[in-house]
């Protein structure tokens, strides 16, 4: 992209512009910790209703649901990280999240802002021994006065084709 200038009339193209790109997220909280996913991935918020538990479900599954004529996997994202899973209330809600070939469901205590992340306020994560290739959470960044992980969804969902 040149940037344009006038002079006597005529324009004239100037050097190149770099355009700087903000990475955005959707930031929300899951059993009182702060994640962010980046918001090209989210295709969808909406409130929880109750899914069809399935027999052999995936590890964190709740059960499916009927979103707009797909059938959807929902997750509980506590039990995926590693959390208990509890009583499901009114007030979650449900992230449907592209993975390429399939949409899934991550089942959220609330959803926080939208955060436009400048590239310095990106920090990698701290080595914790295991592969960071497949690590659930791939950065992290400061927002005001907390961290916030940003979740890997092709580590969480590998058997996902297409991740």
């Amino acid at each position: 992209m040149a940037s344009v200038s006038f002079h006597d009339d005529r324009m004239t193209a100037a050097a190149p512009v770099e355009v700087r790109t903000l990475d955005q997220f959707v930031t929300f909280t899951c059993s009182g910790r702060a994640f962010g996913i980046d918001i090209m991935s989210v295709r969808e918020i909406r409130s929880w209703s109750p899914t069809t538990e399935l027999p052999d479900q995936p590890h964190g599954a709740k059960g499916v649901l009927d979103i707009r004529g797909s059938v959807v996997q929902v997750y509980d994202l506590a039990v995926m990280l590693g959390g208990y899973g509890s009583e499901v209330n009114t007030g979650q809600v449900v992230l449907v999240v592209s993975l390429q070939s399939q949409d899934v469901g991550l089942l959220v205590d609330t959803v926080s802002d939208i955060i436009f992340a400048q590239p310095e306020d990106l920090r990698p994560v701290p080595l914790s021994g295991g592969d960071r290739a497949n690590a659930m959470v791939s950065g992290m960044f400061k927002n005001e006065d907390r961290l916030i992980a940003i979740l890997n969804l092709a580590a969480m969902f590998p058997a996902y084709p297409g991740n």
